[in-house]
């Protein structure tokens, strides 16, 4: 358990703790059948249940309620992952807030799927990743309440809105998680990998770029999260 009034300056490993400190945006100014007999009526259609959550994909698991504010704690999710990819290993954990919605578990799923994925950051053969749960790391990706965002990431304005990366830990805001942006049109799958993979870039050590043209997939660096410039929304680094 991390008490962020404690310990936030050093939450990142020693090689990151002076690493970029950008979020994902910087934001300025600123959802009759006719009736007969008994005997000739039909049986009611079953209506299908809704799927287990054991079937629902990981990257659309625990879509809860927005928060305002969690337990200001976060707590790793227990639990490692395969290597991923090839080239340099770069190793990383999941935390989340306290007292928030949803089974962390479902989190640090969807976070290792992205991040595993070939059209992840480790698509071109230059790098590796696997979760872990204790150890040195190379970064962090953290789920938090809005309140916290803008604690940890000040002076940063996240304005309980974006998500941000600071010190090497991706800060993924919980109402964004939960209810991706509007003119995504209810595509949540795409948000959600858009976004941690976008903060982990910042993580390892990229910035922003814009569209490069009408109609073309969003690169993943662009912030997306406040409009698309023309572009197609894309959540993958390798699309």
């Amino acid at each position: 358990m991390i008490l962020l009034g404690l310990v936030l300056v050093g939450a990142g490993t020693g090689a990151l703790a002076t690493g970029v400190l950008s979020p994902e945006s910087q934001v300025q100014a600123v959802p009759p059948t006719p009736e007969g007999s008994p005997e000739l009526q039909r049986a009611p259609t079953p209506t299908a249940a809704p799927p287990s959550p054991s079937e629902t994909p990981p990257l659309l698991r625990s879509v809860e309620e927005e928060v305002a504010t969690g337990s200001g704690d976060l707590e790793v999710v227990p639990g490692e992952s395969e290597v991923a990819g090839d080239g340099p290993l770069k190793r990383y954990l999941v935390e989340v807030e306290g007292d928030l919605p949803g089974d962390p578990q479902d989190f640090a799923a969807a976070v290792e799927e992205i991040l595993g994925d070939p059209r992840s950051w480790g698509g071109d053969g230059e790098m590796s990743t696997r979760r872990v749960d204790e150890g040195p790391v190379d970064f962090r990706v953290a789920l938090t309440a809005p309140g916290t965002v803008d604690f940890m990431c000040a002076p940063l304005q996240t304005n309980g809105y974006v998500s941000c990366t600071q010190g090497g830990r991706a800060v993924i805001n919980q109402n964004r998680w939960v209810s991706g942006v509007d003119h995504f049109d209810g595509d949540l799958e795409t948000y959600r990998i858009y976004v941690i993979n976008h903060e982990v870039g910042h993580a390892l050590g990229h910035g922003h770029v814009g569209c490069p043209g009408t109609g073309e997939p969003a690169p993943v660096m662009q912030q997306q999260t406040f409009g698309l410039q023309g572009c197609e929304k894309n959540g993958w680094v390798h699309p």
